[in-house]
């Protein structure tokens, strides 16, 4: 197969910019991963022969980045394997030795790529004694893929396996190309929709700003490998109480969380109106749901409040900023950047702390034998130490995820900033402004503000 030349994506050109920042950022940070327990027979081979071939499927993931010519460019290639290991479990069950094996899983991840050999993905098989659990964990470099290109690819592996053993037909080609796909993100920049973002953003954003907040704990994890996460699980009672105010303010569920949460971020730093950092996942095509690329786009949303509101109020006011921005966060981060020059020295910034919602509806993988067939049972792996790095200079990121039964909310500390403690402290405060609310919308946010003060105190938090 011939070499395919390309220009960036805009995706691709931001995390080139933040490479060029922050030397060695782009090869030691950006990486994602899935990890999956796997109980049951697996064959090995099968597996790896699987993750090949979907490799080969998805021209993002054999794509290299060069620079040529004085610019970066991307080139696909074709016939190339993934670094596979496989490795023994540390001894002992899978729950006491827990941080072992996250420790394993973090260190996999978090090596570099280099990112002029395709292709930018890697492979952890650790099997127990055994032979009847397993831990997968597939890691890619964010400048070829996205979050919900994990789980594009998490399927594709599955189909393949039992395609294999011919249980399930084999994944025909993508109905969209990853060259037109390419071509289709660069031409937008040259569309009408393109003059509209550039004549909205910097009127939208205004003169307000990205909160920064320097940690307390800063000497504390400046030298730490690994981060902590706190989670908060929404009982079933819990979600059915959020959901029924969200429908009786007419929004989503997702939406009066993201507002408790900008209250609460907001009054822990004195602020009645900031910037709220949120994401796009690319893909309102549906024809580029199975594709695998980093189509993600963070965005900016306006928050704004004021003690003698209401909850209903802060909903309506919060609802009303998304859906002015909603038409526009198509439109590259990196070029936000260039039409408002100050908000970039907010963003570089290495000791600001950003605190995004995360809008992201990632399509769950599938649970018990769906994935590799009868006999073998998957799971997602939670894992609860994470990567120093993120796409963006972000410390700090909510993960908001919802299901018929429940909703979860993960925050996701960075090393240097942040502890399990405080983590656990936001998430639990953000259920508690919902549960409040759901018992009487009209509740005013000073009176909130009571029930945040009632998780915080001054050995928590320091801005």
């Amino acid at each position: 197969m011939t070499e395919i030349r390309l220009p960036l994506t805009p995706g691709q050109h931001l995390l080139d910019f933040l490479e060029s920042i922050r030397p060695g950022g782009a090869a030691a940070a950006f990486n994602i991963s899935f990890r999956l327990t796997v109980d049951g027979p697996l064959d090995r081979n099968r597996l790896f022969d699987a993750i090949a071939a979907s490799i080969e499927r998805h021209d993002a993931l054999r794509t290299a980045l060069v620079r040529g010519r004085g610019m970066a460019e991307q080139v696909i290639g074709s016939g190339v394997a993934p670094e596979t290991i496989v490795e023994r479990a540390p001894p002992g069950s899978w729950a006491t030795e827990q941080l072992a094996i996250e420790r394993m899983l973090v260190t996999h991840n978090n090596a570099p790529f280099d990112l002029t050999r395709p292709p930018l993905v890697r492979v952890l098989l650790l099997e127990d004694e055994s032979d009847e659990r397993r831990l997968l964990q597939v890691t890619v470099h964010h400048s070829v893929a996205d979050a919900w290109s994990l789980e594009v690819l998490k399927n594709d592996i599955g189909q393949h396996y039992r395609a294999a053993a011919g249980s399930a037909p084999t994944p025909t080609p993508p109905e969209v190309r990853y060259e037109q796909i390419v071509l289709d993100e660069l031409a937008a920049l040259e569309s009408p929709r393109a003059d509209a973002a550039r004549a909205f953003w910097p009127e939208y954003l205004g003169e307000v700003e990205i909160l920064r907040m320097p940690g307390k704990y800063a000497a504390q994890w400046q030298d730490r490998a690994i981060t902590s996460r706190g989670d908060r699980s929404v009982t079933a009672t819990e979600s059915a109480a959020v959901r029924a105010l969200a429908g009786k303010l007419r929004a989503t569920p997702f939406m009066l969380i993201a507002a408790a949460y900008g209250l609460l971020v907001g009054h822990l730093c004195g602020r009645e109106a900031y910037l709220m950092p949120t994401f796009g996942h690319g893909r309102r095509d549906p024809r580029l749901h199975q594709a695998v690329a980093m189509l993600f786009n963070p965005f900016l949303i306006t928050f704004r409040w004021s003690p003698r509101m209401s909850f209903a109020e802060l909903v309506a006011a919060f609802k009303q900023s998304c859906l002015m921005a909603y038409p526009h966060q198509w439109y590259p981060f990196i070029e936000v950047l260039e039409i408002c020059p100050e908000l970039s020295v907010s963003l570089i910034e290495p000791e600001s702390a950003l605190f995004p919602v995360q809008m992201l509806n990632i399509p769950k993988a599938p649970s018990g034998s769906a994935l590799f067939g009868p006999g073998c049972v998957t799971a997602d792996y939670a894992l609860h130490r994470t990567s120093v790095g993120n796409v963006l200079p972000i410390d700090g990121m909510l993960t908001v995820k919802g299901t018929q039964e429940g909703m979860a909310m993960t925050f996701n500390a960075a090393q240097r900033l942040w502890n399990d403690e405080l983590a656990s402290a936001i998430c639990a405060a953000v259920v508690d402004i919902c549960l409040a609310a759901a018992r009487n919308p009209g509740v005013e946010l000073r009176r909130l503000t009571e029930t945040i003060d009632g998780r915080f105190d001054s050995t928590l938090w320091s801005v």
